[in-house]
């Protein structure tokens, strides 16, 4: 598992009150930031100049200042928090004069100007540390996610794009994408046409899609075929940069119910789309937080936001995705699992370099399930300890059981999402 994490709305850092609310998704443990910057306009009149040629007085005084500066000081604080990486990811339309809702083609080299101008002023007059980016999101959508850009724009801007970072002595930049709203597209149209380009692949990190109903359109299989994989992993890699469970109006200024509902659906959607093989998760949103694409505060927020105190609160789904990623750290590998309960899902996952073992799982009944789990090849005695998260408790401390001969017993409490982790003994 190489990206577990959340997206991050620079949009609220306001002058750091955004502080606390880095520290609590921080605590999570080894956490993928998806930061996100919204929209793509900030190069709000077009320069008449060679886009060859960047003016940096000109592009000076458009990172120093709004949410440009927001981006940096968001990136600065979490880069000081042990564990954590980022991604840098470009959302919403671009400006007016470059196309809105697409990029026309006669613009690309000044999209490209733009978004190679902001990796660099970032990275090299700010000193913050990232090397992965989304440059754009959403584009097989409706042009305000992010600009509509079909398959084969998409990998001519990538391509552009990885040249110009190289100019600028930035070819330690790896891309992530298509983040299509449809992880079908994602593999029929984008990916073919990715494939084309031995040079795109090979500075794609990795291949992502968003899911909101935990499907994965066979994106490992469709990576496998191509025989051209994203990265340096050997399997497929794939990440899902968007996921999440119901919260209907959230994008547009509706309350979050806070239900269970929704963080189990979160659980449910998680254990699928690691089935699938995905590698990466970041789940959508860290906190609640205004968006200009859609004109309104979102309340997605693992963490809730109190307007009138300026404090954050975390909601079930936070608590649900600690207890996915806390115990299970970055590179981790999935191992076989099994049950016997068919309302008990797990997902297994070891690290070499510490010796973790750590299940991941979700009891969807309405009774308590006494569930046997099956790791073959295991056979070493592992103590495990176990936590739950439920409607009615948060990451709460259970009952200690081991690992014994590959196997180990569990009660799991109804429709909880729980945890097992242990560390195995050297020798």
């Amino acid at each position: 598992m190489t990206g577990l994490g959340v997206n991050a709305n620079v949009h609220s850092w306001h002058d750091g009150e955004l502080k606390p609310a880095i520290d609590r998704i921080a605590e999570l443990g080894d956490v993928t930031w998806r930061v996100i910057i919204d929209r793509a306009d900030w190069e709000v009149e077009e320069n008449p100049d060679n886009p060859q040629v960047i003016d940096w007085g000109r592009y000076t005084s458009i990172y120093e200042t709004g949410k440009m500066a927001d981006l940096w000081d968001t990136i600065g604080y979490i880069n000081s928090k042990p564990g954590q990486e980022v991604m840098v990811n470009v959302m919403g339309g671009v400006p007016p004069w470059m196309g809105g809702t697409q990029i026309e083609e006669n613009k690309e080299d000044q999209w490209v100007r733009m978004i190679a101008s902001m990796v660099a002023y970032g990275r090299s007059v700010r000193g913050v540390d990232f090397t992965l980016l989304g440059p754009l999101n959403e584009s097989d959508w409706n042009g305000i996610e992010g600009p509509q850009v079909g398959p084969e724009q998409y990998t001519r801007l990538l391509r552009k794009l990885i040249l110009r970072l190289d100019e600028l002595g930035l070819s330690d930049m790896r891309l992530v994408g298509p983040d299509t709203a449809s992880a079908s597209r994602a593999v029929q149209d984008y990916l073919p046409e990715l494939e084309k380009d031995a040079l795109v692949m090979s500075r794609l990190a990795h291949f992502a899609i968003h899911s909101y109903d935990g499907g994965a359109a066979g994106t490992a299989d469709a990576i496998r075929q191509t025989g051209s994989q994203p990265g340096p992993a050997e399997e497929p890699d794939f990440w899902v940069t968007e996921y999440a469970g119901p919260c209907p109006g959230c994008d547009s200024g509706a309350p979050n119910p806070t239900d269970w509902s929704s963080a189990a659906s979160s659980a449910a959607q998680a254990l699928s789309l690691i089935e699938q093989g995905a590698s990466g998760l970041q789940q959508y949103d860290a906190w609640d937080g205004y968006y200009e694409h859609h004109e309104s505060m979102g309340f997605w927020g693992l963490l809730a936001y109190d307007e009138a105190t300026g404090k954050y609160a975390p909601r079930k789904t936070y608590f649900v995705l600690r207890q996915l990623i806390q115990y299970i750290p970055r590179n981790a590998v999935r191992i076989s699992a099994a049950t016997n309960h068919p309302d008990c899902r797990i997902a297994a996952f070891y690290d070499k370099s510490s010796g973790r073992i750590t299940l991941f799982g979700y009891n969807s009944s309405d009774q308590m399930a006494e569930v046997t789990f099956t790791l073959p090849g295991l056979p070493q005695t592992v103590q495990l300890s176990t936590y739950e998260t439920d409607r009615n408790r948060n990451m709460e401390a259970g009952q200690a059981t081991a690992l014994i001969n590959a196997e180990t017993t569990y009660k799991a409490a109804p429709n909880a999402v729980f945890t097992m982790t242990g560390i195995m003994s050297k020798g």
